[in-house]
């Protein structure tokens, strides 16, 4: 598993912690193949009978990585929203098990979105959305 994303999965609660915290965890590519590869893994693993989402640091998720968007090497917005945010938010609607958002910190963006698409939403008093 990538280390921008770490997994735990404790009596049956799998917690999928977002690992990017000197860039308010927000999304690149190697995160997004990984989140949407953990959310597989515990859709499918008979042990896991709920997912709780969070963040490491100060930050829930600050969305997209602007500068991973505008390299060189970037597929282009367009692209990244497709195949990272729209198949994320898909696979947390398609859960047969309970997804709880555990935010701890901001949650902008795609990073709300990700959030408000769980079934759950536990906040802290001063999360900003």
């Amino acid at each position: 598993m990538s280390d921008t994303l770490l997994t735990e999965l404790n009596e049956g609660v799998m917690t999928l912690t977002l690992n990017r915290p000197d860039v308010f965890n927000s999304f690149n590519q190697e995160m997004g193949r990984a989140f949407q590869a953990a959310l597989d893994e515990a859709a499918q693993n008979e042990a896991v009978r709920c997912v709780v989402l969070t963040g490491a640091g100060r930050a829930f998720c600050a969305g997209q990585d602007l500068k991973e968007v505008t390299s060189e090497h970037s597929p282009g917005f367009k692209v990244i929203v497709e195949e990272t945010y729209n198949r994320s938010i898909r696979r947390i609607c398609d859960m047969e098990k309970p997804v709880v958002a555990a935010v701890n910190g901001v949650a902008a963006g795609a990073g709300a979105n990700i959030a408000l698409a769980c079934d759950f939403v536990v906040a802290k008093s001063s999360v900003k959305f």
